[in-house]
Parts: structure tokens; sequence; C-alpha cells
């Protein structure tokens, strides 16, 4: 499939190859004298281009645009393969000599790769068929010289060029090491400075340290971003600072300056930050010209008038007891508070998108900070006000158990996913999205840790002394005949071959260890799919025909 850049010169490709073949080196010809007088700089008009080619001028219909010689360039080309290969030429009619790619690499001293690359300069190629019947693509002798003719520095230097070889290859990665340990560079200037060192084509050296990294991830510069790898010095400094040891610290230990620490600093915390995105919940608003204006600087919304305060709930120790002496936000509030959120974390992403961890100053770094900080503020405001939530959903689920606290705790940490996830501009209340996150969370939560109390029980008397209400705990071996019991119940409902395959499948009652699928079908002379879908029909009835509560038991 030939792709063009063009769509009219695609429609005159088109129409030219269902003309006759036996105009077609005429249209070749035409399409080699349009491309010897073709200027990449300069754009040119189609009636022009399908007159050179085809001797014909286009009816006037409506007004095509100009076409740029670069875009025109590539497409002749194409054309010309495209027309060739429909043709089906033979050797035989060539009107002169040519070369193949390997002939014409030998003569010009070149790759075979580089006449390919050549091709999307102007070297145009047609497609012929060789008298062992195989295709190939060939170069007229006029179409290599008015090549030649008319990008003789770009034939002269790719005749120049000669692959690096081992000891070169080793020596550039050598001199980019030495560079790194001197200042902290990405890939592209190393390989900026090395090419005007070496005489050598930037992206030939760019490749060289690329592939050096790919093959020795061990010993790598330069990390898949083109940003510099932490070497052994830096790893120091960072553990030192980590430890909690100041820049001059650092310095007099290393002997070093401390501007060298001072900028190693201020790398790693550009780093950390572009590698832990800021997550924030986007509005068209922030992108307003005078976004800050509208949402930092506005006046925040009146306070609403507090209902009679809400008596908090019996038993709760005094620092739950506190959350319902915070008032309420109005809805106002809430949306202007969420605007401010989340607008400061945009302004923050935006600031760390643009860092430069090579270059940059301590003023952007305290800038992202003084945002997060706001934008952290708000979050706290935002939790403060809406935490009683938590409070009333936990005691529905758990009452005032002994897990109450870590039931209420957990649903803190929903609440403050909720938060963040929150799209204010929906027009719903946090209220309403957060309880349902947070009722979500305990219904997945709650189940899981009552499971491991039952499983894990470590003193069990201490447990009964501290129960609030001082009830009993039922003794694991109680629990496990009643689920026998119950079990036994629901597989009398089944038939004789449901109840051998849920029994082997599981290894219930004394039936052995348990079988996979694939061995039940061999033992019933069924597939294995036939056999699952018998296991579930018969786990289907065993839920219908327990109850609820006996339901639950079996799937603790």
């Amino acid at each position: 499939m030939h792709k063009y850049v063009s769509s009219d010169l695609a429609e005159l490709a088109h129409q030219l190859t269902l003309s006759p073949r036996r105009l077609r080196l005429k249209q070749l010809s035409g399409i080699e004298s349009f491309l010897g007088m073709v200027d990449p700089d300069l754009a040119y008009p189609y009636d022009l281009v399908c007159y050179t080619i085809t001797e014909y001028r286009p009816r006037a219909t409506e007004p095509r645009a100009t076409i740029p010689g670069s875009t025109l360039i590539a497409d002749l080309v194409t054309m010309a393969d495209h027309l060739s290969r429909k043709a089906k030429l033979i050797t035989a009619e060539l009107p002169e000599s040519f070369n193949v790619h390997e002939e014409l690499a030998d003569e010009l001293k070149v790759s075979t790769k580089t006449i390919r690359r050549w091709r999307r300069r102007g070297l145009t190629g047609i497609r012929v068929l060789f008298d062992d019947g195989v295709g190939r693509t060939v170069f007229l002798r006029t179409t290599v010289e008015r090549f030649v003719k008319q990008n003789a520095d770009l034939v002269k230097r790719g005749a120049a060029f000669r692959q690096l070889s081992p000891a070169e290859k080793t020596q550039i990665v050598q001199t980019a090491r030495e560079m790194l340990s001197h200042r902290r560079m990405k890939r592209h200037v190393v390989a900026r400075e090395l090419a005007a060192k070496t005489g050598r084509a930037v992206e030939t050296i760019r490749y060289t340290l690329q592939r050096y990294d790919e093959r020795r991830p061990n010993e790598a510069l330069f990390a898949r971003d083109g940003q510099p790898l932490l070497s052994p010095r830096h790893r120091v400094i960072l553990r030192c600072f980590q430890a909690g040891e100041t820049p001059e610290e650092i310095a007099t230990a290393l002997g070093c300056a401390v501007a060298e620490i001072r900028s190693a600093i201020r790398e790693f915390e550009a780093r950390r930050l572009i590698e832990s995105p800021v997550e924030y919940v986007y509005n068209e608003l922030f992108d307003a010209p005078n976004a800050d204006a509208l949402i930092l600087n506005a006046p925040e919304p009146p306070p609403r008038e507090q209902p009679k305060q809400a008596r908090p709930p019996k038993g709760l120790p005094a620092y739950l007891r506190a959350l319902y002496d915070l008032p309420l936000l109005s809805p106002e509030q809430e949306r202007d508070k969420f605007r401010r959120y989340n607008y400061l974390k945009h302004k923050a992403a935006r600031l760390i998108k643009a860092l430069d961890p090579l270059n940059l100053a301590d003023s952007e770094l305290a800038d992202i900070q003084v945002l997060l900080e706001q934008a952290e503020a708000s979050k706290k405001e935002l939790v403060s006000a809406n935490l009683r939530l938590v409070v009333s959903i936990a005691k529905r689920h758990v009452g005032t158990s002994a897990n109450f606290f870590e039931v209420v705790s957990d649903g803190n940490l929903s609440l403050m996913r909720a938060v963040e996830k929150f799209d204010y501009a929906r027009g719903n209340k946090l209220s309403t999205y957060a309880s349902w996150a947070i009722m979500k969370n305990f219904a997945r939560t709650i189940p899981v840790e009552h499971y491991h109390c039952r499983q894990f029980v470590t003193g069990q008397d201490e447990l009964l002394g501290c129960a609030a209400d001082h009830r009993s705990v039922p003794e694991p071996e109680a629990d496990l005949e009643s689920v026998r019991t119950v079990l036994a119940a629901g597989l009398s409902e089944l038939s004789d071959r449901e109840r051998e395959i849920v029994t082997r499948h599981y290894g219930l009652f004394g039936q052995g260890p348990a079988r996979t699928l694939e061995q039940l079908g061999r033992c019933f002379g069924v597939t294995k799919e036939r056999v699952r879908q018998i296991e579930k029909r018969a786990l289907e009835k065993i839920r219908r025909s327990l109850a609820p509560a006996a339901a639950e038991l079996i799937a603790e």
C-alpha cells in the first residue's frame, strides 16, 4: 500500500495506473524530469505537475492548493515505484543502463541502508522483473547522475562516513562518563558536545550511548528518558541527606563545595516530584486566563447557619465527641474549598511538569512546596468537616464492638481517598459520594477482619473479659460442627453426580485430597468445562436451599 502526503498526487497516481501500459515509461520519464527541477523550499501548482508528467492539462474544475517542494519530492518517488509495480516492467524494456541497490552502494561508497534513506530525498527507483522472475528496485543512470548533481554535499558526506570501531565506541562511553563526573547533563547534551569534539554526527553519538545503556544496564549512564543516572558519589550524598545531615556537614565530609551538595539535593527533590505525579480532578476553569482571581483571590462564601448542635452518640471517647463541635460546610463552602484544593494541585502539577532536574533554582521547588502545602491544608479542612460521617456509618455497621475504633480509622482513610477523587463540578455533595465509598470499603474489609478474628484466636479469655456486652464467643470446634451440619443439609439437595463432583473437588467428608476439574472430567468421562458447569449449577442449588445466615457461615 503506497502512502501519499498530497491527496491530489494520490488521485493522479490512481488515474495513471488506469492508463495504457505503453505510456508507463513516458510517465516515469516525466516524473524524473520534474524531480530535476524541484526546489524543496518552493511550492508548485498541481496543474504544472500534471502537465509535466502526462503532457495534458487537467480540466479546470475547482482550484487546487499548491504542493510544497519537500512533499512533492517524497510523493513523486512513491509514484514512480507505484506505477512501475503496477506495470510489471521487465529489464529489456528499460531505455538505459541501471544499477541495483548493492551496485549503486559500491559505486557511491555508501551502505545499502543509506541508498534506501536517500530515496526519501529524491533518488527515484523503479520496480522491474528480472529474468529469474524476481522483482527488484533499480536506479537508471540518468536518475543517479541527477541525484548526485543535486545533492553533491550529501553524497560526499555519505562516502566519507565510516562506522565506529569498537575502540571508538569504548572511548565515547569513557569520555561521556568523565563528563558526567564533572557536570550533570542529559544524553542529548553529552552527544552534542562529543560530536563537536570527535567530528561525528550527533545522532551517531547518541545512538552509541543508548545502545551501551541497553546492553549494560548495571553500568548504564542514562535512564530511559535521557536523564543521567545517579553516580556512586551522588548516592552517598542522597543517603547522607536522607539521614538528616545538613548540606554543610555533607560538604565537609566529602571535601567539596556546599553549592555542589545543594545542587544534588535539588536534583533529588525534583526527581522525586516528577516520579510521583500529582493527582487531581481537572476542571476547565483552571485554564482560564484569570483563574487565580476567580479561584484563589475570590472571597470565601459565608458559613451556613448551623442548626442545633448534634448530640454525639453515647460511649464515644472525648476525641470523637469533639468531632461534633466542628461546624458543617455549606454547599457553597464545600464547592469553593474543592475548587481551591484541585486548582492548587493543578498549578503544582504544571510546575512539576516544567521542571528540569539538572537546571533549577531553590525558588522553583519552594513554589511547588507552598502550593502542595496549601492544597493539603484545604484537604484537611474538608476531611475534618466530614469525620462525623465516618463515625455514624461505623456505628451502623459494627455498633460499639471492640473493633469499632479500628473500623473508624479505616473509614477515615476511605474518606480521605473520597476527597481526592470527588468531582465537585457534578453538583453532588461530598457526603453522598463519601458515604458510598465508606460503606463499600466496610462491606469489603469488615467480613475479612471478622474471618481473621475467628480463625486466629489468641487469648479468648482476655477477649471475653474486655467485651462490652460480655457476650460469649463461640468455640472454633462448635463453629466447625455447625458448618458441617449446614453443608450436609445443602448437599442432600443435589443429585448423586453433583454431590460427587462437589465433595471430590473440595475434598469434603473424607473424600481424600481435592481434585482438579480436569481429573474429575477423566473420572466421569466428560470435559473439564462440563464439570465446571455441573459444579456451578450444584453450588447455586446449595445457595438457594440454605438460609441467609447459614450461607454467610459457609462463606466465612
